[in-house]
């Protein structure tokens, strides 16, 4: 399994700490989630930052996650 973690707002606005889903591409596997899910990500999705395994993805369609995957799903923090 893959787990996918919700970070800062996303996890506030959803709900939702973690999840865990099957193998398959990112961007798949962020479609096949709930709906509520779904509409936080694609509310701030302009500003989404995924990491897989601790490390930066910029393009979700060609990476394949597959088990004990850890998917990091968070938001920029900024402040001054």
């Amino acid at each position: 399994m893959v787990l996918i973690r919700f970070h800062g707002i996303l996890r506030e606005e959803s709900n939702v700490k973690e999840v865990e889903v099957g193998d398959g591409y990112i961007n798949e596997i962020l479609n096949a989630l709930p709906e509520g899910v779904k509409g936080v990500i694609n509310k701030y999705s302009r500003y989404l930052l995924i990491l897989v395994n601790g490390k930066r993805v910029y393009s979700t369609d060609k990476l394949l996650v597959s088990n004990g995957d850890v998917v990091d799903l968070t938001l920029p923090a900024g402040g001054g």
